[in-house]
């Protein structure tokens, strides 16, 4: 008898606590009803199929829905389990993301989620087993391996830092991908990334490498600009070195237009064939034909060879 007044005392209180958490966890956020399931060892209670939203300025940016949520009671905090999200930090952009688990500080608009896959305007898909995340901020970050990928590219790396106030995305080291492009695909390694949306523009820094079918580069720093997702132009600065159908070029900096299958080379380029180098003010370079202009020549053979 003892034991079954106990046994319905807990059962009546964890309604009561159920009804209350309930409340306060959707009360001043609305969103899908979530069903009150059980209270576990650690002060939390249990609910299924749960959505939370966050507004600024009175309109949804982000939202979140859960199979299973454990919201504690003794800190601002929800363990999400199977959990899909969306966030629109401007009316014409959105980015939708998925995870296995989750966690959430509901005073910070802030945490992170495992195993995410991420999906942005329909266009880009980032898959990492780990990332933080702060959503008054507007930052994604994570240590972990991350691979991006797009309509015409596909990168990995090591790191990431995705702000979507400017609309950029960072990966931190160890950078490696292919871009297709009109001339066919170039692949591309270096030590980081930062990619521009608003300007469709990748730029890579240190050691950068790019090869393609007519194309062998070494360099310090590449803009890759696009116009519809097509590349209309890359540039290289930095120790520029450029390896095509027997000639060696160098610079400090070099522009390939791609519509015009052009690569002009300027400060302090020469070139470098059957052993003889050229030098000059400006080096164009037809990737067609493999034709050379050397502006305002000077030559040098190397004797011996």
């Amino acid at each position: 008898m003892f034991n079954r007044k106990i046994v319905i005392y807990i059962s009546f209180g964890f309604i009561l606590a159920s009804l209350i958490v309930a409340f306060y966890f959707f009360a001043s956020k609305p969103g899908k009803q979530a069903v009150p399931v059980t209270q576990d060892t650690r002060k939390a209670v249990v609910f299924k199929d749960v959505k939370y939203t966050g507004e600024k300025r009175g309109v949804v940016d982000w939202e979140l829905t859960a199979k299973i949520a454990r919201k504690y009671l003794d800190k601002p905090l929800i363990e999400l389990d199977d959990l899909k999200g969306l966030y629109k930090p401007k009316p014409d952009v959105v980015i939708e993301f998925t995870g296995t688990k989750g966690q959430m500080d509901t005073d910070k608009e802030s945490g992170h989620v495992d195993n995410v896959q991420v999906f942005y305007k329909g266009e880009y898909t980032l898959k990492s087993p780990y990332m933080d995340f702060d959503f008054k901020q507007g930052l994604t970050t994570t240590k972990d391996a991350v691979h991006i990928k797009g309509k015409k590219i596909d990168m990995r790396g090591t790191g990431l830092l995705a702000n979507t106030n400017d609309e950029t995305v960072k990966i931190l080291s160890d950078v490696a991908g292919t871009i297709v492009t009109e001339k066919g695909k170039y692949n591309f390694q270096a030590d980081s990334l930062l990619y521009y949306f608003k300007v469709s523009t990748y730029i890579l820094e240190g050691k950068v490498i790019m090869k393609g079918k007519d194309l062998d580069m070494v360099c310090d720093i590449v803009h890759i600009y696009s116009v519809d997702n097509e590349v209309e132009r890359i540039e290289a600065d930095g120790n520029v070195r450029v390896m095509t159908k027997g000639t060696v070029a160098k610079s400090e900096k070099a522009v390939y237009h791609f519509k015009e299958g052009t690569i002009v080379f300027t400060q302090f380029p020469r070139v470098i064939k059957d052993n003889v180098e050229m030098k000059g003010v400006r080096v164009v370079y037809t990737t067609n034909d493999g034709k050379l202009f050397v502006e305002r020549p000077k030559i040098h053979v190397e004797k011996g060879k």
